[in-house]
């Protein structure tokens, strides 16, 4: 990399010791991350050091201690970002694996507070449930090689309907009907505008704080979709059509996967397969899926079991269903108009545990929601389920970011980062966090241990003194290029404290406030994947690092093909501030204004890993831009991008390079590369002043109006929400990643590959085929059908095209005079066919 002969950065003071260092008296065992211990005291404040000398000497520390890369989730191919069915069981195949089967003992173990079995017994043998229970069977269709599905709907139903009828004599309660939804569209939710459908065979529609209208369904059919659905129940029948277990699991695991979605303040879902003989529990939260094996239905131990499953599944009781019930909403007319937020908090500076933070435990905090959907979602099932809201401080009155996530059980808390980086300029103030809302391995029931392949997660919540809204929302080229110079450098002084985020995304990077000071016009959240340089390895987290949208550094995407992979460090997360820059300026113009993906930046959602990479190595190594993105932006900000891609493109070669040797043999090499961490750092934000400098100016020429292709409907830099009626013909939602809209032209041919030659990878490195090659026409794969997820086949249902390109120049400045025909060019008459004869003999018509 270059080295910038510009003045130094100033010095940092440091106000105090660095976090790995001040953990210097514990009553217990160190995180195996190398974090705090669980309880902690303070050293005193050091004194002030030299910046320079501090990165230097973090960056030999990180060589030390991390020699290697924590792997990540492989991505999978997909034609389009709202993937079609067989592309989204793929996904969930990869996401959810292993699937954890366990005996009948976790059904039995739940929910037998709601009825002991002396009722159980008083129900099913009282003269009013003869017509659905009698003789030690309920009334389902005896089992025939030629039974059909469909028959089972109708008793089904009527069966869940006698049990919640009993439920309701027994509480006074209402809000629960199971409805037939084997032919009703229940439409999904994605980052993207989709007509996705599916259909659960009997969902059960609830009424409640927590449930609002669909924000689309049919007028012909109830007005049911996943937003209002408590739960579901697939039918089975066994003979000869019965499906594979895996298919079983994907098809509930879509269905859930939408409930989630749909449902942000879900903390787990739970469904019911039914067949004529036996049931199945499927339980679905952030570590995961895990089903038992098929129980008897009829028989009275399994009816016991399923009657409280169905009591529990459908309890009037949020939090029996999985619901977080510290978020509350005001239905009006089926939608939810207003909320709250109730957290239960320590403060910062107090740390979990000590005398300060038990003293503070019962303090409660109520937030009025500043929108009545969070404005960052989170669109898988076993993952950190981030999900972020902006709240209205009752007191101030200012807007604050909640932020809730599951973090891996074996990672450091990220209030301890937070409570570390409280004096740091463009890293986000934490005003209070609650770290151990519930955990997964407490909504399951594994007996005296979990199961080999269970990965316990914690729900923890933080309250950000910031106005909630990424840099995505800008309103201008400046208040843009400021917000992530600011950012990269509170990255700076994250890392003199030992440090390191690994999470550098769209929505990670913050707007500052209005009237923001120079170095608080941006501010990095998301510390939830932040590691400390002194990280012990061999007790690292043993759950994959989920991956963050389109982000991602060549280096970590190639870790999986990698033989000797190096460590995530502070380089590959500056490439990843230069892929936020890119995918800004290639999908958004200088205003604000949202337009499609252009050129390679719109294949990174699409690709699997190894393709993705050396789409961004292609990208990198180019020294121009699109002729689109230079007429929506100023001259200042492509020198600038152009200038960073050069950079950090000429530092991945040389780490490819040593990808290929083994830790021993590159450690010297890796810390000589260590000792350049201060001018790493020092060429980035020079490129990133020098642009702003120009912008200041009068000398930057800036378009009056952006050309190209058109911007994308109703694209806005405002809160995105979703809208306050239940009826609309697109879906507005809220993204974890931002929203990343295709433009549907075919991608060019070209062979990536050669930009990732300096990587030796342990297999061959292959194309794709078919398909995954970029060599398909993506205008009629991505326009054409569209995917129902289950068992059913998708419906084609053509979509409407995309806008048309417009011209460069919309108006002519001058007018031209038409070229003059060349008077070579002949036009010959067409000839005339000759009529071919009919086998009878006569002539066929023309």
């Amino acid at each position: 990399m270059p080295i910038s002969t510009k003045g130094a950065l100033p010095p940092i003071s440091t106000s105090a010791a660095p976090l790995a260092q001040r953990c210097i008296k514990s009553s217990g065992i160190i995180d195996g991350t190398g974090g705090r211990p669980r309880s902690t005291t303070l050293a005193d404040a050091t004194a002030p050091v030299d910046s320079d000398e501090q990165l230097r000497k973090c960056g030999r520390t990180f060589v030390h201690y991390q020699p290697t890369s924590t792997p990540i989730v492989p991505k999978i191919a997909t034609t389009r970002l709202d993937p079609l069915m067989e592309e989204q069981q793929k996904i969930l195949q990869k996401e959810l694996s292993p699937f954890i089967l366990t005996k009948s003992s976790f059904a039995s173990s739940l929910y037998n507070e709601l009825a002991c079995s002396k009722e159980i017994d008083k129900f099913l043998d009282s003269k009013e449930t003869d017509d659905v229970y009698s003789n030690d069977r309920w009334a389902l269709p005896l089992s025939d090689p030629k039974l059909p599905e469909e028959t089972m709907y109708e008793p089904l139903i009527k069966l869940l309907r006698a049990i919640l009828s009993w439920e309701w004599k027994r509480v006074d309660v209402t809000g629960r009907t199971a409805i037939d939804t084997h032919l009703t569209k229940q439409y999904h939710k994605e980052p993207v505008p989709t007509k996705n459908n599916s259909r659960p065979d009997v969902s059960v529609k609830a009424e409640g704080p927590s449930f609002q209208l669909p924000h689309k369904y049919s007028s012909k059919g109830p007005a049911i979709g996943f937003s209002n659905i408590i739960t579901f129940v697939e039918v089975k029948v066994l003979n000869n059509n019965w499906s594979s277990e895996l298919d079983m699991v994907l098809q509930v695991a879509a269905y859930a996967r939408q409930i989630f979605i749909n449902q942000p303040n879900r903390r787990f879902v739970r469904a019911l397969v039914v067949t004529e003989q036996t049931f199945r529990l499927f339980h679905f939260d952030r570590s995961g899926v895990q089903f038992t094996k098929p129980i008897d239905i009829h028989k009275k131990h399994g009816a016991h079991i399923f009657v409280r499953l169905v009591l529990g599944l459908c309890s009037s009781d949020e939090r029996d269903v999985g619901l977080d019930t510290s978020i509350h909403w005001e239905i009006k007319g089926g939608v939810k108009v207003s909320g709250t937020l109730r957290m239960h908090e320590h403060h910062r500076g107090t740390v979990a545990g000590s005398s300060k933070a038990r003293a503070r435990e019962r303090t409660v905090t109520t937030y009025t929601l500043a929108n009545t959907e969070p404005i960052v979602s989170c669109y898988n099932i076993r993952s950190r389920g981030v999900v972020c809201w902006a709240v209205i401080d009752p007191q101030s009155g200012k807007t604050f970011l909640v932020r809730d996530v599951w973090r891996s059980d074996d990672r450091v808390h990220e209030s301890s980062y937070l409570n570390e980086a409280k004096d740091i300029p463009g890293v986000v103030t934490m005003i209070s966090y609650d770290n151990h809302r519930g955990s997964t391995k407490d909504m399951r029931s594994f007996g005296k241990r979990p199961h080999n392949d269970f990965r316990n997660r914690v729900a923890t919540r933080t309250v950000l003194d910031t106005h909630g809204k990424s840099i995505k929302h800008f309103k201008s080229p400046m208040e843009l290029i400021c917000a992530i110079r600011d950012a990269i450098d509170g990255h700076r002084q994250l890392y003199l404290k030992k440090i390191l985020h690994r999470d550098i995304a769209l929505e990670n990077i913050m707007l500052g406030r209005f009237d923001a000071p120079t170095g608080s016009r941006g501010a990095l959240i998301g510390l939830d994947m932040a590691i400390l340089s002194k990280r012990n390895v061999a007790n690292s987290s043993t759950d994959w690092k989920m991956s963050t949208g389109i982000y991602q550094s060549i280096m970590v995407l190639m870790s999986g093909q990698q033989k000797y992979p190096l460590a995530h460090d502070h380089l590959d997360d500056l490439e990843s501030f230069v892929h936020v820059l890119a995918h800004v300026m290639n999908g958004y113009d200088q205003t604000g204004v949202e337009y499609p993906l252009s050129g390679e930046v719109k294949e990174w959602p699409l690709c699997e890993n190894i393709r993705e990479g050396g789409s961004k190595a292609f990208y990198l190594d180019q020294d121009y831009e699109d002729e689109q993105i230079k007429e929506r932006w100023p001259p200042s900000c492509i020198n600038l991008l152009r200038g960073l891609k050069k950079n950090v493109h000429e530092t991945y070669r040389q780490r490819a390079r040593l990808a290929t040797q083994k830790p021993q043999e590159r450690k010297d090499e890796m810390k000589a590369l260590a000792q350049n961490i201060p001018e790493h750092y020092q060429t980035i934000l020079s490129l990133f002043d020098e642009a702003i400098g120009k912008l200041e100016s009068s000398h930057d020429t800036v378009p009056l109006s952006p050309a190209g292709s058109d911007p994308m409907p109703g694209s806005s830099s405002s809160y995105e929400s979703g809208s306050s009626s239940p009826v609309r013909a697109e879906i507005d939602v809220p993204s974890s990643s931002p929203k990343a809209f295709v433009n549907f032209s075919p991608p060019p041919k070209r062979d990536v590959r050669k930009h990732l030659l300096p990587v030796k990878a342990e297999g061959r490195l292959r194309s794709r085929s078919g398909q995954q090659t970029g060599e398909l026409d993506r205008h009629s794969v991505i326009q054409g059908d569209t995917a129902s997820l289950g068992k059913r086949k998708s419906v084609a249902q053509q979509e409407e095209q995309p806008p048309t390109k417009r011209s460069r120049l919309a108006v002519e400045p001058t007018p031209r005079t038409p070229p003059r025909r060349s008077n070579k060019v002949k036009f010959r008459a067409p000839k005339r066919r000759t009529p071919r004869k009919c086998p009878s003999g006569g002539k066929r018509p023309l």
